[in-house]
């Protein structure tokens, strides 16, 4: 047990001893349990019997430093790692935080998304009453198509979003945005498609549609609510970089032959000398949208080119011209072929190496001027660049 007796001794030493320096000018007028910055950034008020290390120090004719005078009894400046007798909890030794956990790469998904183009069917061969099933393909293989601003086929694009904004799925949602499925609840999409111009918030993603005004069309429609929508960090308006997001869907997707996700692009070094582009947007500069799902093959512009294109243009979009590393051109020499307004956010995309009926995206459709001009490409983000940063996000590993 504690000496009271000669902690009451030490008190009234230290009062006196205090006074009789002329100690009073040094009085810091702080509150018990008040910072005492004066001493050290750490140290805390305490009254002096709270505080053995200060005691201790009076005992060797060491003067602490005084933050006031409870009644007689001096307040004083308490080092933290001294708890004895404290009311407040120590505080428990940092642990070393732990290494983040990496997500599942793009490359991996793409491998295991690439099985889903197979369903398991009974043996035809066999016998009667045999139960052997064998893996059939149910999808249509891109290789064998020809594009070129047309209308795409049933299962051809079963990655494909519509973005839809309004409050509800009726005769008043505006379908303004595409988007891409890129795994079982989220979707790939431009940046600036997260609202509309008068701050309408995107709320829905249909998938597996191809004419969204008509339900005869062999088509497996189905609509999903957006309950996230991750904006890139880096997009800042009124600038044109980082034009990329990630949309959280409400529920999973049910995959299908008609809904599966597309691969994702990871090689940086990639330069396919064309790209096919998908959406619903207009068929011509300030004309109509198509409530047809189309497609169009389009030639990548070298980056030099297409930033000489874009020069002397709004210097607060585009104040570092066209980026390389995180921008890819498209259009047509001759022009007639492009993407356009309610295009956005869909994908452009290459027939996958690897896998057969797949696609590999390489860039989302973000801006351009006019559309399907002679020598006026629309600008692409590029996927290659955001690997990183989609991955965590739309594949994170839980320990």
């Amino acid at each position: 047990m504690r000496n009271y007796k000669n902690i009451h001794c030490l008190c009234i030493l230290f009062v006196f001893l205090f006074v009789d320096m002329g100690y009073y000018a040094q009085i810091l007028n702080l509150y018990e349990d008040d910072v005492c910055r004066a001493a050290s950034p750490n140290y805390i008020c305490r009254e002096i019997s709270k505080c053995p290390v200060v005691l201790q120090e009076i005992k060797n004719n060491s003067m602490p430093t005084l933050c006031s005078f409870k009644g007689h009894v001096p307040i004083v400046c308490c080092p933290p790692t001294d708890n004895i007798a404290s009311t407040t909890k120590p505080t428990p030794p940092k642990q070393k935080p732990r290494p983040p956990v990496k997500p599942y790469s793009a490359d991996e998904m793409c491998h295991e998304y690439s099985q889903l183009i197979y369903i398991d069917m009974k043996n035809p061969t066999l016998i009667l009453g045999s139960d052997e099933y064998i893996k059939v393909k149910d999808c249509v293989d891109v290789t064998t198509l020809i594009v070129g601003g047309t209308k795409a086929e049933p299962k051809e694009f079963p990655h494909m979003a519509l973005i839809g904004y309004g409050e509800k799925v009726d005769n008043n949602i505006i379908w303004a945005c595409g988007g891409s499925l890129i795994s079982n609840k989220w979707i790939l999409t431009a940046a600036h498609c997260e609202k509309t111009s008068t701050s309408n918030y995107a709320r829905w993603a249909r998938l597996g549609d191809l004419n969204y005004l008509i339900d005869t069309d062999l088509a497996n429609p189905k609509d999903y609510k957006i309950v996230q929508r991750k904006i890139h960090p880096k997009y800042r308006l009124p600038s044109l970089y980082n034009d990329i997001a990630l949309f959280k869907l409400e529920k999973e997707v049910e995959f299908s032959a008609f809904v599966r996700p597309i691969c994702l692009n990871t090689n940086k070094f990639l330069k396919p000398r064309t790209t096919i582009a998908s959406g619903w947007g207009q068929t011509e500069f300030g004309g109509p949208f198509s409530p047809d799902l189309l497609k169009v093959d389009l030639t990548i512009t070298p980056a030099k080119s297409c930033n000489d294109t874009f020069s002397g243009g709004d210097e607060n979009k585009l104040p570092r011209g066209i980026v390389d590393d995180s921008m890819i051109c498209a259009g047509h020499p001759e022009g007639g072929k492009d993407t356009c307004g309610g295009d956005s956010g869909g994908p452009i995309q290459i027939i996958h190496s690897n896998y057969t009926c797949m696609y590999t995206q390489i860039g989302v459709t973000s801006f351009g001027r006019f559309c399907g001009e002679k020598h006026l490409p629309g600008v692409y983000t590029r996927v290659s660049k955001y690997i990183s940063w989609i991955e965590p996000i739309v594949w994170p590993k839980i320990k």
